[in-house]
């Protein structure tokens, strides 16, 4: 039940990954991410462009689960980012 809720398995079944992502792949997500929105993107729009830019993204998977929502997987990448630079 942890992985299911793992920022990881969100993100790889929102936006259809073939596989898990990394840190580093989230982390760059997120910065595309929210450069989307700042250029205008509305988030939904901006969160699939991101992923598209930073996974490996399969559109013909078709998944039958729930994620959260985009606004709550942005703050658990930003949970993410604030962590590790406090660890460094």
């Amino acid at each position: 039940m942890k992985q299911a809720r793992s920022l990881e398995h969100q993100l790889f079944i929102k936006y259809r990954l073939d596989e898990h992502p990394t840190k580093d792949e989230i982390s760059k997500w997120y910065g595309k991410t929210n450069d989307y929105i700042v250029s205008g993107l509305d988030i939904e729009n901006a969160g699939k462009l991101a992923a598209l830019d930073c996974f490996k993204v399969n559109e013909s998977i078709v998944r039958k689960s729930q994620v959260d929502t985009i606004e709550a997987l942005l703050a658990m990448v930003k949970k993410m980012v604030d962590e590790d630079d406090v660890e460094q």
